[in-house]
């Protein structure tokens, strides 16, 4: 489903789509101290992310001649700050009693002729598909974490990412189409191989930790929207802590990293030119990934946990009748969405 807020904030509505409307979600209750519940657990995770930046080896490179070091911690530390969002987003889950986190043990399988029909916006005609979970298909989906709400039958599916700028406009659109075909067959999945209730609908967040988007019509969000996507107030502030953390151990492992590098030249030890500063000397700024995906992606890729690889757009369908073929559905109330809220 898509939808967004008028800029007066008053009411949901839909632009020109068929796209089913999803049951309003309840506001945020309870848990208004996650975060201190939650204190000494977010410590350890960064602390375990923090040893495995500093586990990574520098590998020789000619271009970077005495700044491998700086450089494997500033890669490693982008690349594993996914990993560490995931962890932490799944401890929050866990204050919500009524939720429930399902651990698929495999990836939920994407068919084409559905994942064409969401590229199309083709609403209508794909919410009534119920694709077999055992058909074959060339592509598959795992979400970073599916979170169930069992006492409204709602499947929610979270694809974490550091941040949203680092990917194409094209990418995003491919990812949500891939989202939104895998959560056709989920109920089917989690019937057959999970104790859990049958869902009666599926939703979708793309969640963007460092804020630079959000949009409710892509389905894409912030650490903020997690107070009314997980119904747990505080969610998003404590995970917005978690960052702190992790950020000031970064730099100051950061900080180390440039004094052993241009103390030494400021002092003439090296028989090189004293450097007038750091980012001259680099052009690297700390942190930023894009710019360092840049210089080496295939360092990246290594670390990456959500390195996906996108269908081509105009790729052949594997269902060689094309949604006129798909299984019709059983349950014709089945409803998948973008996540979206009542706006007060």
């Amino acid at each position: 489903m898509i939808t967004t807020r008028r800029q007066s904030g008053g009411t949901l509505f839909r632009p020109n789509s068929d796209a089913p409307m999803m049951d309003e979600v309840d506001t945020p209750s309870a848990a208004t101290t996650v975060l201190e519940e939650l204190i000494s657990d977010f410590e350890r995770i960064v602390a375990d992310t923090i040893a495995q930046v500093e586990a990574c080896p520098a590998k020789h490179d000619p271009t970077f001649e005495g700044y491998q070091e700086l450089l494997a911690a500033v890669r490693s530390a982008t690349s594993l700050e996914g990993a560490l969002l995931k962890r932490a987003i799944a401890l929050v889950v866990g204050k919500n009693p009524k939720l429930s986190l399902i651990h698929l043990e495999r990836p939920l399988p994407v068919h084409q002729a559905a994942k064409v029909l969401f590229l199309r916006n083709d609403w209508a005609r794909a919410s009534m598909i119920r694709r077999d979970a055992e058909a074959v298909a060339r592509d598959h989906y795992r979400p970073d974490l599916l979170v169930v709400d069992r006492a409204q039958q709602h499947a929610l599916f979270l694809d974490i990412k550091r941040t949203v700028s680092s990917y194409s406009p094209g990418a995003i659109v491919t990812l949500r189409s891939r989202m939104m075909a895998s959560a056709l067959v989920v109920r089917e999945v989690l019937e057959r191989e999970y104790d859990v209730p049958s869902v009666s609908r599926a939703s979708i967040a793309i969640i963007d930790a460092a804020g630079d988007t959000r949009s409710e019509a892509e389905g894409i969000f912030g650490l903020s929207d997690l107070d009314w996507l997980l119904r747990i107030d505080g969610a998003g502030r404590a995970i917005m802590h978690l960052r702190e953390l992790y950020g000031a151990k970064m730099r100051a492992i950061l900080q180390k990293h440039c004094e052993v590098i241009v103390e030494p030249q400021r002092e003439g030890r090296t028989g090189e030119k004293p450097q007038s500063g750091f980012e001259e000397e680099t052009g690297l700024t700390p942190g930023n990934e894009e710019q360092d995906e840049e210089l080496n992606p295939q360092a990246v890729d290594r670390f990456e946990e959500q390195n996906e690889t996108f269908d081509d757009l105009d790729s052949t369908p594997d269902d060689p009748a094309g949604a006129q073929a798909t299984t019709p559905s059983r349950s014709p109330g089945f409803a998948v969405g973008i996540a979206t809220r009542r706006t007060r």
